[in-house]
């Protein structure tokens, strides 16, 4: 008996996203199907993902040994927030819907599919090795631009605020006591934050068109900013400025007024500063190292996060909104950022998103079929 010919509902523009309606065919040609359809968006994120690994092998000292080392870690960090991603979602349909059966269905169902599992999987790998990439990069910004362009981001800052840096600015309205206690805390809730929503982007069916341009964004956001910028604008931040140009400085007082906060609430700011610098000092090799503040990857992420978060649900977007803004007074008040590096982190997100609509059709797409088609997203 011969075979029906298989047919693919691949969208216009490219079809970068479409997800391909098989009629008949075995299992290796059904994926195949699937990634012919998907190869654009596909492929311009793993091709972004390869460059940055390939990059490191031919820049960095010893990237085995430093990815022997490490990479484990930087795996398990997404496996762990996808893990979290998905027992937070049994645990919120179970009660919603009072059938953990009917949670588990959803799962089986749409989740640990081939056709999701064709996207995710692959993806966590990239992204695993972008994000270990970055550290081992980050621990040799010195190396390829000496730090140096710290006067001249304060002094922006100070012409940006009326002649007053920001962090006072702030100390104004908030002190350095409860408040810093609070903010630290929150500060460092950043990973849970981010990773979490970031493992359910990668892991989830796409319901609205913003999978492929997140995990290309995400690469462009710790690839173009966290290594190739972060390398042109070599800086070390507040917190280190009186270690590495001496002082007294305009941040003089403002670490001072954080160890006297640290003595009355134990902040994490002073033991993760003390930790980055023996890192930087002695050249250790581990998955959380390296000193760099322009532009800040923590502010980056934040926007990205909100980017995808108006795609999604306005109330979302909204509590993404406010915990960015947090993150970017605490990045201040805690020493680790100029206001200036938020800035520019904001800017440079929002064109690298745009870009990454552009090269993986995302944007046309949603724009063209709306949400319907959208939902249909691999």
């Amino acid at each position: 008996m011969s075979e029906k010919p298989r047919t693919l509902d691949v969208l216009p523009e490219g079809g970068a996203l479409a997800a391909p309606a098989i009629r008949t065919g075995a299992g290796t040609d059904r994926l195949a199907d699937f990634l012919k359809a998907n190869w654009r968006a596909q492929g311009v994120f793993l091709l972004a993902a390869a460059l940055v690994v390939v990059a490191r092998f031919e820049l960095l000292p010893d990237p085995a040994t430093v990815i022997a080392m490490t990479w484990f870690q930087s795996l398990a960090t997404f496996v762990a927030s996808w893990a979290i991603a998905l027992s937070c979602y049994l645990v919120f349909e179970t009660v919603r819907t009072r059938s953990l059966s009917a949670s588990f269905s959803y799962l089986w169902s749409e989740i640990f599919t081939w056709k999701n599992a064709a996207v995710a999987v692959p993806a966590v790998v990239a992204m695993s090795m972008v994000m270990n990439s970055y550290s081992d990069f980050k621990s040799n910004i010195a190396v390829f631009h000496p730090y140096q362009l710290d006067v001249v981001f304060q002094e922006v800052d100070r012409l940006l605020h009326f002649g007053v840096q920001p962090w006072v600015l702030i100390e104004r309205v908030i002190g350095y006591g409860s408040a810093t206690a609070i903010l630290d805390k929150i500060y460092y809730l950043w990973f849970f934050a981010v990773f979490v929503p970031t493992a359910v982007l990668i892991g989830m069916p796409d319901r609205f068109g913003i999978r492929h341009q997140f995990l290309l964004s995400y690469v462009f956001v710790w690839g173009i900013l966290g290594i190739v910028c972060a390398t042109a604008l070599s800086s070390v931040g507040p917190i280190y400025y009186d270690r590495v140009y001496g002082g007294p400085s305009p941040f003089t007082d403002l670490v001072q007024k954080l160890e006297q906060a640290d003595s009355a609430w134990g902040l994490t700011t002073m033991q993760v500063r003390e930790g980055l610098w023996g890192a930087y000092v002695n050249d250790a090799a581990t998955i959380v190292s390296g000193i760099s503040a322009m532009p800040s990857i923590h502010n980056a992420m934040c926007v990205l996060l909100f980017l995808a978060a108006r795609h999604v649900n306005r109330w979302l977007a909204a509590a993404a909104a406010v915990f960015g803004l947090t993150i970017f007074v605490g990045s201040i008040h805690l020493g680790w950022h100029y206001a200036i590096d938020a800035y520019v982190s904001a800017i440079g997100v929002v064109l690298l998103w745009k870009l990454a609509g552009y090269l993986t059709g995302s944007e046309a797409i949603r724009r063209t079929k709306g949400p319907a088609t959208a939902s249909t997203l691999s």
